[in-house]
């Protein structure tokens, strides 16, 4: 779902095909990203936002008492995903996740 919404806001403020599947795979790794195979029950929430050519996204895993990500992880998102975005931020111990991405 999370991707759906994602690919509507990209497609809204007129994004290219190719950068919109891009911001559809980003929302795919940041899924695995967040989501700890330790603890695969939760709850994960997304917000977008989308004006002026700007699509901003911020995706948090709602658990709490969870360990913080670990780096192996973030070096997958980065080495995958992170050259999708203008810009991503990481809080690895709430499992909180914000990007950017503009036409």
């Amino acid at each position: 779902m999370a991707e759906i919404a994602a690919v509507h806001a990209a497609n809204h403020q007129g994004f290219s095909p190719d950068d919109t599947a891009n911001l559809g795979q980003v929302i795919k790794e940041a899924v695995m990203l967040l989501l700890d195979p330790e603890r695969p029950n939760g709850t994960m929430a997304f917000d977008f936002q989308s004006k002026a050519g700007i699509v901003t996204v911020e995706a948090q895993l709602e658990q709490r008492g969870g360990k913080p990500i670990p780096l192996d992880r973030i070096d997958r998102f980065e080495s995958s995903a992170g050259s999708l975005v203008d810009s991503w931020k990481l809080d690895p111990d709430e499992h909180r996740l914000w990007l950017q991405k503009s036409v």
